[in-house]
């Protein structure tokens, strides 16, 4: 079996530099492969010359250079990696992130059974000095070359709470984070990949989460399976929220025949940086409204507002 990583990146040369010498370290079963596609969207650092040194060391990596322009995203630049790709299995990581030398193998183990169609969410840390990378990491994969993590991934609080109600995740889909998850390219071909009016930072890929669980594919969370991003979790600003606001219009736009996609604005305040909400409360709510909402019906409308400030979402 095959696996491609795509990687995107932009104007991130020391943190992508650590990111693709994790990924030549490797340790693959012997009947399966690798490639990585680094697609630079538009870099004006030395991302150009960072990536060449890796593509000269190893042949199974490869560069892509997209020129940076109004229409440039983060859907555009993974969709051309994905165009670019030959291998069975894709796996999306972003730039600033390290894996440990099991992190390709440990995907790739839940695709040698035939099953129904799945796809893997993994999960994520982050690191409190990513410029102590030490290279033991390289062989050995353990936390303690990293300099410290400051903080897990959220969602395994939230799966944690979530599995003492019982039943299946009904918004797994929104949790198809791209800094760890993979797919069969062949399911990511069939539902288009990721839709490119997304703009901006957020919910492009639960979107395309969205359109494979419509597909029939089942997602598989492995907290086994962990990505580590080099420096802390991003911080609500009201740039990231304004995007998010107008990314979940879009979503909404274009899935408004469903319930579970409007019930999304009630993750808002988390965005908001003048709420700063807690995502595991806010999220459990969501999901629980999402579990108790009735078929999906067409016309539903929605409006939130956030303090005395309305914010149409249809």
């Amino acid at each position: 079996m095959k696996a491609s990583v795509v990687v995107p990146t932009f104007n991130s040369s020391v943190l992508l530099d650590r990111c693709l010498r994790t990924f030549r370290s490797q340790s693959l079963a012997v009947d399966d492969s690798l490639e990585v596609l680094i697609v630079d969207d538009g870099s004006t650092d030395s991302t150009a010359e960072t990536v060449q040194r890796h593509v000269m060391a190893d042949s199974r990596f490869r560069y892509l250079h997209l020129p940076r322009s109004a229409a440039s995203s983060r859907s555009a630049a993974r969709n051309r990696g994905a165009e670019e790709s030959t291998g069975d299995i894709l796996i999306f990581v972003d730039g600033d992130q390290l894996v440990p030398p099991t992190f390709v193998d440990g995907h790739l183990r839940h695709y040698r059974v035939a099953s129904a169609k799945k796809a893997v969410i993994g999960f994520r840390k982050y690191l409190r000095a990513p410029e102590a990378f030490d290279e033991r990491f390289l062989e050995d994969g353990a936390e303690e070359f990293l300099g410290g993590v400051i903080k897990s991934d959220i969602r395994l609080d939230l799966l944690s709470r979530l599995s003492d109600i019982g039943g299946g995740l009904k918004t797994s889909w929104h949790l198809f984070f791209t800094c760890n998850v993979s797919v069969p390219s062949v399911d990511y071909k069939h539902v288009g990949g990721f839709n490119e009016e997304f703009r901006g930072w957020g919910l492009e890929d639960s979107e395309l989460g969205y359109r494979l669980e419509r597909f029939g594919t089942q997602f598989v969370f492995d907290d086994q399976s962990f990505a580590y991003h080099q420096g802390p979790p991003l911080s609500p600003n009201t740039r990231v929220y304004e995007g998010w606001l107008k990314n979940l219009s879009l979503f909404i736009a274009l899935h408004k025949e469903s319930p579970e996609v409007i019930l999304q604005a009630m993750l808002a305040p988390i965005f908001n940086p003048a709420v700063g909400a807690y995502w595991t409360d806010l999220y459990e709510r969501f999901e629980m409204c999402a579990r108790s909402t009735p078929a999906a019906f067409p016309g539903s409308r929605v409006e939130v507002k956030e303090g005395d400030v309305p914010v149409a979402l249809v």
